[in-house]
């Protein structure tokens, strides 16, 4: 096995990770997608081993992760496993196994084909069979030697999850409590000469050096009415009044599995848009895959 296995990018505004034999649930494609949204870890085909899902929880700073799918860590994996889950069963009766969002489960017509999208997951060639399914944990970002100086991971930066597949003679029960796979990650340690500050040691960019704080201008009355907002960077847009389907600044728009969402800043000329998606999700996405609405 490579020593920087491959590892895709994932996004998901519904919180979990899922992996599945694509030839498993095509009756699902028809279906509404109800038939999963609602609960995701209590549906008859998880039960049936169809396919195996992991709460993500929640997290600050980061809006995607990359994960992989194998059969073991590699050495370098190893140094930052931060623990791994129950075994899941999974049953594999075609030559591929999907890891990806809980949004690109089969249902309402979508699903008949997975093809590459960006954070969308990723199709594994695995022979059919019964598995055991492990997701193990890493916490390689607060080390500095993974970062760019464009603040972005170097192309041999662990994977934030590693899902490995153990071929099992009879499936494994199916766990009744899944932890969040975030909850693995260490606890951030109150310090005499720090704040306290809550939450998961997770990161999505490397951290920037501190500087001095610049007086505050006064901000006119100009930029305060309608017509203005806020950009990413903390500088103001200005906002023109947009023409039907038109893709700009404050568009309501529509993602193939990110669902409804309004754009955040888009500018000619650049492919990407970045947009803001239910539970406050803020992806950068292609704004050929956008939908104004």
């Amino acid at each position: 096995m490579s020593e920087h296995p491959e590892c895709a990018s994932i996004a998901t505004a519904a919180g979990y990770v899922v992996a599945y034999d694509p030839d498993q649930l095509q009756d699902k494609i028809k279906e509404p997608r109800s038939w999963y949204e609602g609960d995701p870890l209590g549906t008859a085909e998880r039960a049936a081993a169809r396919y195996a899902a992991w709460p993500l929880g929640r997290r600050r700073g980061t809006n995607s992760f990359r994960l992989r799918l194998g059969d073991a860590l590699t050495e370098r994996e190893q140094a930052y496993d931060q623990g791994t889950t129950d075994p899941a069963p999974l049953e594999v009766k075609g030559e591929e196994v999907f890891v990806g969002p809980l949004e690109r489960l089969p249902g309402d017509g979508f699903g008949e084909r997975l093809s590459r999208i960006p954070d969308g997951g990723d199709l594994y060639a695995v022979a059919p069979g019964r598995y055991a399914v492990t997701v193990h944990v890493l916490d390689w970002r607060p080390d500095d030697q993974f970062w760019t100086e464009e603040n972005e991971p170097t192309g041999d930066a662990p994977p934030d999850f590693v899902v490995c597949l153990a071929p099992v003679e009879e499936l494994p029960a199916v766990p009744a409590e899944v932890p969040e796979l975030l909850s693995l990650l260490p606890q951030k340690k109150p310090t005499a000469s720090k704040q306290v500050v809550t939450g998961k040691t997770w990161r999505s960019r490397h951290r920037a050096p501190v500087q001095e704080a610049k007086p505050k201008r006064r901000r006119s009355s100009s930029s305060s009415g309608t017509g203005a907002r806020r950009s990413p960077r903390g500088g103001v847009v200005k906002v023109k009044t947009l023409a039907p389907g038109e893709l700009g600044i404050g568009a309501k728009v529509r993602h193939p599995y990110h669902g409804e969402g309004e754009v955040l800043f888009v500018k000619e000329g650049f492919p990407k848009a970045k947009v803001k998606f239910r539970d406050d999700l803020e992806v950068k996405v292609d704004k050929s895959q956008l939908t104004v609405i």
